[in-house]
Formats: C-alpha cells, sequence, structure tokens
C-alpha cells in the first residue's frame, strides 16, 4: 500500500515541510519554535498518520459477498437466527495500523446456543479483506461456531488463523465470549499481557501477527466472584527441543520397554521432529530409531548420531527428504544431576524430563558426531565422559528376542534435500521405442480432444520392490489434453501442466504402469475420473468422465459395460484404451469383459484404481471452509466409515487442483470395535467412551513427498484460509445428546444425526500443537468429557501415559476377559500382542521399581 501512496498524504507532508521551514527562517535559524507551532506539527502529524490509514483502507476494493452456506449443512451445527446478530463492537486493531479493525459477530440459534464469527469492519460491514485485497461480506453461518453456554469458562473461546502472503503476514485472532459474569480478560502472547475491553455478553478480541502455533496465546478470564480460568491456544506439555535452523521443534518420548525380551531395568527413547507448514500431512516427518538401554547398570544410554536425507539407518523408518541434523538422545538415571555437551564450540546444558529420564540435543547436520562430548555429572560429585553413543541394546533375531549390546553405526557423510519432485525414483525406464500416442476421443463438454499415451518400460535398478524381486517388464499410460501436439494435464485456475514420458506427477496425468502378471491376476486396470465445471463452488457440474486403464497382452475382443449399452473397446499396441463420456456417466459401475485364450474373462464388477466406489450416502454434514462442496460422513453397523465431499448426494473425492472427482468417499476405514460393537478386547475405559472419534487430513497438497507447495486457491485468496482440512469425525451411543469440541481453533456444539449417531467437523489447515477436548452431554442431563486422539495433532492432546500398576491391572482384566469369551480373529487378521506375555513384563518392572526405589525414572 506504502507504494501507491495517495496525493492527499503529499500534500499535507508538503505543508508540514512549509510550516517548518517558515518557522526556523523568522526564528533566527536552529532555535526551539514557540509552544503554539509545536502544537500545530503535532497536530499535522496526527492528521498524516489518520490520512494515511484512511487512505490505505480506502484503497481496498469493495467486492460480492461471499455465499452462505446451505442449511442443511448447518442443522447438527446450529443454524444462527438472522434476527439474533449483532457486532460485539470491540474494533480491535491490526498488528499494521492501516489494515480494517476486526470484530466478532454474535448471534444465538433456536436453540438457544452463542454462535460467533471472526471478522473485519468496512464501512459497517463485517466481511474478511483478502490476500487480493477486496473486501467481501461475511455471510451467516459461513463462518460461524455455535456453542452451548458452560458454567466452567468461557461460552466461547479460540484462537482463529488467517493466511497471509508471509508468515509475517498471517493473523492469529484471539477471540471468544466469556460470558455476563466474567470480570476480566487478560490475553497473553508476544510483548506481555493484553487486557481486553470486554463487549457484549463478555465478548473479547485481539490480533497477533503470525500462526497460532508461533504466537502460543492464552487468556486468564476472572469472574466476578474472583476465580480465574485459562485457556491455552497450541501449548504443548511435551519435552520439547528448538530446531538449529527455526523449523518446528523436536520431541523426544520415553519409556520403560515392555517387549516380551526387555529386562526389568530397561528404558527407551525415540526422538522426531513435530510437524509444522513445511509438511503438514507428515508423511514426510524426520524420525529416528528407538533407542534402548539398562538404567539399573548404567547412568545413561545415548545415541549420538548424524542423520541426513533419505537415511533409514538402523530402522524401518526414514528420514525422509529433510535437512541433516546431528541429534543427540536417550535417556538418564536420576542418578545423573545433569548433561554437558560440548564441541569445538561453547559447551551447553541438556535439560533432563523427569518424567522417563530422556534428553535430546539437535544440532547442525555438519556437525560431526564424533566432535562431540557428553560429560554425565553424578549426584555423588563425580562425572562420566562419552565420546560416543554408549549402553545402547537392541533385540537379537529369534524367537526370544532377547536385548544384546548394540554396535555403533557408521556415521553417514553430509548431504543435502533433493529438489522437489526428485526425492523418490521412479519405478521404471521408459522404452522409447514402444511409446504410443495413437488413441484419441474427442470431449462432450466441447473441450480440446483427449489422448492417451503409452509405452512399455524396465524396471529401475533403483527402486525399492518391497525386497522382492522385480518385475521384468511394465506397460504404462499417461491420459491428457491433446494442445496443440502437446499433451498435458488440464488445470483449474492455472496453466495446464505438460506430461513428459515416465513422468510421475501428482495429479492424474501421472503415469500409471502395470506388471503384466499383475494385469492377469487382477483381470484388467481401470480408471474412473470425472470432472467438474468449477471444482470450488457448492455445487459442481459433472462435465465428463475419462475411463482409461490397460488389458492384459493376450486380450482379444474387449467390450465395455455398465455404462449404457455395450460397447467394443480400442485398444493400442501396448494394451490401453481411452473412453470419454459425459458428465452425467459420472456414477455409473464400468467393467470390462474380453477373450483371453478362447475364453471370455474380465469380470463382472467394477475394478476402480484408485478404491472406492460407492454409493455411500451421507448421514452428518457439513460446510466447507471454502464454501465448495460440503463434507459428509457415513457409518455402518459393522464399524465401517466413510468420508467425503458431496455431489449430488454422494459422497466423493474432489482434487481440486485438476478438477477430477471420483465417485466413492476419500478415506474409508474398518475396524472390529465401534460405538454400535465395542470389543471386550478393549480396556474398559475405552469400552466405556460414549463416542468413538477420529481425526484426519485432507488435500493436504504441500506435504506430499517430492511435491512442492501450491499456491493459493481462489477461495483461500478470498476469505484468507489455510490450504488443507482437518476432520473430526465420531460415532456416538444411543443416549448422546451433543458433543462440543473444544480445539485450538474454535469451540462448538454438533449434535449426533442419523441412524448410527455419526457427527462431522471441518476446519481448515491442521492444529500443529495443543489440545482437542470433547465435552459430551448425555440423554439423562450428566456430561462427561473425552480427549480426542490421533498422531495428527500436537502432544498437549495426548493424555498422562497410565502407571505401570494400572496398565496392569488393565491388561489383566482384558486376559481374564478373553479366557472367559474367547473371540476368534479372521484368517488374515494381524495377531495382536500376547496379553500373558505383556502382564508378565509388567510384573518384572513393578517389582523391581519396588525393590530399587529411586533408581530408574519416573513413569
Amino acid at each position: 500500500m506504502s507504494e501507491s501512496r495517495p496525493r492527499a498524504v503529499d500534500r499535507l507532508g508538503e505543508e508540514l515541510e512549509r510550516v517548518a521551514r517558515s518557522n526556523l527562517a523568522t526564528s533566527g535559524g536552529l532555535r526551539l519554535a514557540p509552544r503554539r507551532l509545536s502544537v500545530a506539527v503535532v497536530l499535522v502529524g496526527l492528521l498524516i498518520f489518520a490520512a494515511a490509514a484512511t487512505a490505505a483502507v480506502l484503497l481496498i476494493e469493495q467486492g460480492p459477498a461471499l455465499a452462505p452456506p446451505h442449511v442443511v449443512d448447518l442443522q447438527s451445527n446450529g443454524v444462527p437466527l438472522p434476527g439474533s446478530v449483532r457486532l460485539a463492537g470491540l474494533d480491535a486493531p491490526d498488528p499494521d495500523a492501516s489494515a480494517a479493525r476486526w470484530d466478532i459477530r454474535i448471534s444465538r440459534t433456536r436453540a438457544g446456543e452463542t454462535c460467533t464469527a471472526v471478522g473485519q469492519v468496512l464501512g459497517r460491514q463485517f466481511g474478511i479483506v483478502g490476500l487480493d485485497h477486496v473486501f467481501r461480506v461475511l455471510p451467516l453461518g459461513g463462518v460461524d461456531s455455535c456453542g452451548a453456554d458452560s458454567p466452567a469458562g468461557p461460552v466461547l473461546a479460540g484462537a482463529r488463523v488467517f493466511a497471509g502472503a508471509g508468515a509475517a503476514q498471517a493473523r492469529t485472532v484471539v477471540n471468544g465470549v466469556a460470558g455476563d459474569g466474567a470480570r476480566s480478560v487478560t490475553a497473553y502472547g508476544p510483548g506481555g499481557a493484553r487486557a481486553l475491553r470486554l463487549g457484549p455478553r463478555g465478548s473479547f478480541i485481539t490480533v497477533y501477527r503470525g500462526y497460532v502455533e508461533d504466537v502460543r496465546p492464552r487468556i486468564v478470564v476472572v469472574g466476578r466472584d474472583g476465580r480465574s480460568h485459562t485457556v491455552s491456544f497450541a501449548q504443548s506439555s511435551a519435552f520439547e527441543t528448538a530446531d538449529p535452523a527455526g523449523g518446528s521443534p523436536w520431541r523426544v518420548n520415553g519409556e520403560a520397554d515392555l517387549q516380551p525380551g526387555a529386562y526389568a531395568d530397561e528404558n527407551c527413547a525415540q526422538a522426531h521432529q513435530e510437524p509444522g507448514r513445511t509438511d503438514p500431512s507428515r508423511i514426510d516427518t524426520s524420525l529416528t530409531p528407538e533407542v534402548c538401554g539398562r538404567l539399573g547398570r548404567q547412568p545413561l544410554f545415548v545415541l549420538m548420531q548424524r542423520f541426513v536425507p533419505g537415511s533409514g539407518e538402523r530402522t524401518g523408518w526414514p528420514w525422509g527428504n529433510n535437512p541433516a541434523r546431528t541429534l543427540v538422545y536417550g535417556a538418564a538415571a536420576p542418578r545423573v544431576a545433569s548433561l554437558t555437551l560440548a564441541d569445538a564450540g561453547a559447551a551447553r546444558s541438556l535439560a533432563i524430563d523427569p518424567r522417563g529420564g530422556v534428553f535430546l540435543a539437535v544440532l547442525d547436520g555438519h556437525i560431526d558426531p564424533r566432535s562431540l562430548t557428553l560429560t554425565a555429572h553424578l549426584r555423588n560429585g563425580q562425572s562420566v565422559t562419552y565420546t560416543h553413543s554408549a549402553n545402547l541394546l537392541t533385540y537379537e533375531p529369534g524367537r526370544d528376542r532377547r536385548s544384546v549390546p548394540e554396535q555403533e553405526p557408521p556415521v553417514p557423510a553430509y548431504r543435502s534435500p533433493l529438489a522437489a519432485g526428485k526425492a523418490f525414483p521412479a519405478f521404471e525406464i521408459p522404452l522409447q521405442s514402444s511409446v504410443r500416442e495413437t488413441l484419441r476421443a474427442a470431449d462432450p463438454a466441447g473441450g480440446a480432444a483427449w489422448a492417451l499415451r503409452s509405452w512399455q518400460a524396465l524396471p529401475s535398478p533403483h527402486a525399492n520392490f518391497g525386497g522382492g524381486p522385480a518385475p521384468a517388464r511394465f506397460t504404462c499410460i499417461q491420459v491428457g489434453v491433446d494442445r496443440g501436439g502437446t499433451l498435458v494435464e488440464p488445470r483449474v485456475g492455472s496453466p495446464p501442466q505438460p506430461l513428459a514420458v515416465g513422468e510421475e506427477t501428482p495429479g492424474s496425468g501421472g503415469a500409471r504402469c502395470n506388471a503384466p502378471k499383475d494385469l492377469l491376476r487382477i483381470g484388467y486396470m481401470l480408471q474412473d475420473e470425472s470432472y467438474l465445471d468449477d471444482p470450488y463452488t457448492y455445487a459442481p457440474r459433472p462435465t465428463r468422465t475419462v475411463l482409461s486403464g490397460e488389458l492384459p497382452a493376450a486380450a482379444t475382443d474387449p467390450v465395455l459395460l455398465g455404462v449404457g449399452p455395450p460397447r467394443r473397446l480400442s485398444v493400442d499396441a501396448n494394451h490401453g484404451f481411452l473412453v470419454v463420456l459425459p458428465g452425467r456417466d459420472w456414477g455409473t459401475s464400468p467393467h470390462i469383459t474380453y477373450r483371453l485364450h478362447g475364453r471370455t474373462a474380465g469380470t463382472g464388477r467394477s475394478l476402480r484404481f484408485p478404491l472406492g466406489a460407492g454409493p455411500f450416502i451421507a448421514q452428518a454434514r457439513a460446510p466447507d471452509p471454502d464454501g465448495g462442496a460440503p463434507w459428509g460422513f457415513a457409518a455402518t453397523k459393522s464399524c465401517s466409515t466413510a468420508t467425503g465431499r458431496i455431489i449430488e448426494g454422494r459422497l466423493v473425492h474432489i482434487d481440486e487442483q485438476n478438477g477430477v472427482f471420483s465417485s466413492g468417499p476419500s478415506t474409508t476405514s474398518a475396524s472390529s470395535s465401534c460405538a454400535t460393537r465395542p470389543s471386550s478386547r478393549e480396556p474398559p475405559a475405552e469400552r466405556r467412551k460414549q463416542v468413538r472419534f477420529d481425526l484426519q487430513q485432507a488435500d493436504m497438497y504441500a506435504g506430499l513427498p517430492g511435491q512442492s507447495a501450491t499456491s493459493p486457491t481462489a477461495p483461500e485468496i478470498q476469505r484468507r484460509t489455510l490450504p488443507g482440512r482437518t476432520i473430526i469425525t465420531g460415532i456416538a451411543r444411543a443416549d448422546v445428546v451433543s458433543v462440543t469440541l473444544s480445539t485450538p481453533r474454535d469451540v462448538r456444539t454438533l449434535r449426533p444425526s442419523g441412524p448410527l449417531h455419526v457427527l462431522i467437523a471441518v476446519y481448515d489447515g491442521e492444529f500443529f500443537r495443543g489440545a482437542i477436548v470433547a465435552t459430551i452431554r448425555l440423554r439423562d442431563g450428566r456430561t462427561v468429557t473425552e480427549p480426542v486422539l490421533n498422531g495428527l495433532v500436537g502432544p498437549a492432546s495426548e493424555p498422562p501415559t497410565p502407571s505401570l500398576t494400572a496398565r496392569l491391572r488393565s491388561t489383566q482384566s482384558q486376559l481374564a476377559d478373553e479366557r472367559r469369551h474367547p473371540h476368534p480373529l479372521p484368517r488374515f487378521a494381524p495377531r495382536p500382542p500376547s496379553l500373558l506375555a505383556l502382564s508378565r513384563v509388567l510384573e518384572r518392572r513393578i517389582a523391581y521399581v519396588r525393590e530399587h526405589p529411586g533408581i530408574l525414572p519416573g513413569e
């Protein structure tokens, strides 16, 4: 905005300079001006500041109002009543003084619940200034979260995050409604304490620069009775260590080794980097091997190692394509008073977590671990020095898996991460002489013609085929649009992506390769993809359905069935086929038959790639944070679940990058236990849960291995939402009336729906820190509290680990229940750990702790 400074500001500046020069001339040079002039100068300065801020606001364009969600998608979350809407009138300033001020909108539902929404105020209108500097009015219900009144704390409290062009432009807006009984609300964050002004019903708001996981704010609400209530956002109770390059912090965990072959005094430790903006999906997060040692015999055990991109030293867990780091981690016994780590530079003290005795140092990967010295200062005044990994145990192969000493692993040479898109080598090497591009199909929507490219390939010597032999040969296909003789993948809102032979692109145009024996085994490969006219609208229209795939080499007379009348398929020299149908055919179940060695082959069912053929009907719905197709959740009595977007009443998976959607949900799951059929194998605490929660991510494009971050979409620019989705689903028991979810983002109350009492909440972005807690109201008026746990959520959401004694009681209870009511597992189900073996290990550990008090770290 400084580049577009209005002429009025320049004129005020010229006038200030003219007045100053005039007074200097009449006063004889550099002498103090009269007090009257000082006041004038101050007033002119204030006018300049006010004019600059006003002019900046005037430069914001007015855009059309954002579309409201449909009422049907708000039924479980609460529908704000238009007649109850009011602004709090708090006008909280933005860290950038020239930006529009912030406020919260307050409303009520028919059930009497309070709803709030966060936005900016411009010309008495409530909306949001997008990343394109256009102000758009926010619709009622679109960004509102509704919650029931709570006598134990604030009615609503959250930290809403708005994206920016960078971390400095992002905003964390702490807001809420403390209730009429609130006397004061104080926010704590960067810069110290902020005493917040209270609005109607004790509403409050303040704005911080940056993302919530960096700000880590908290509020303290004091009631009229003097009692205080603290709410922390994105806080972590984990034992964390800073990253040397300013990345996400690192965490180290430690506890007793409860494997059957472990010693009674054996503990283990493992370190990993917490997720962050550079890796929100955790697919490629750095993870180290677990290390173990006997703290009854040694003061500590430690691994001192360099980890580099692509390494997987001593474990099947990869480091991923992450920057090199030198790590020092392990666990120390209580007789160790302190630890000092030294290298060629200055020495540093390492903190020891009383829980598990774990410690961690994260150093730049250029530092050679062989140059480090770790000194343990014992409580008896002695010291022990370590110059390499020490006192580590591993499991010897065999049935007993006894712990044995482990050798020092080699130190890998330093190397930098590979460029995006180059982290994983291709599985195959194309044979250029076999490339064909002979199949064409007209576009029923009137666009450019579609084409199929196919080729044969040899296995890459650098690829990992899971330890088995590599196939002798592959056949591959690639589908795209013919643009002037170039095969491209169409993209929505961005230029088409050219497709090269053998290129592993993340979209629908990526090469798909199969070994001949696999095609014979499954019958054929069929990919069924439909395209939308605009994937970002609430009800996008299917425009075309593209069927492509491969047949076995010896197949003849192929016929496509299940999509209107039977039709013969044209197959190219590499056995690929292509059919483009109108968009109305997206919900069909195509399948193929053919002749193979004189007999009819193929299958009467649809073989889709990827899997997920539906149909699934949503039992609970939630609006999309960007205003696109809503989200739905479905469940069955047999403990199967499905989550996806809703198009024409059915669950689908939408890839918004290229406008492709596939029939069937985005994610499915199945288990042997759920709220409708709890398993006796589970601990009693699990069986008593009123709601079975699940948390998952969707559309986290930036976190895929080898894929660079994508540009913001048009809805993300308009609404300043974060990329990706965090989805919380649940299956509730029949006596659950409502579920109030308290997340780092907000507080919202959901009502289970459908025959199985399911619920769904959808948020933009991800919660990198902070707890998620559910307050469940039952039909008899009681309330219970349950944590919502998942590996995608920060460590603060994890409950305290049960004591060894509690775990022993639970294990013995499960063992007794299993003996009374044996439940044979399915033939191919993985065998769970032996409850009897675990019980014996726990007994040995408990006996050791009792006989040797104070020798091992606390639980």
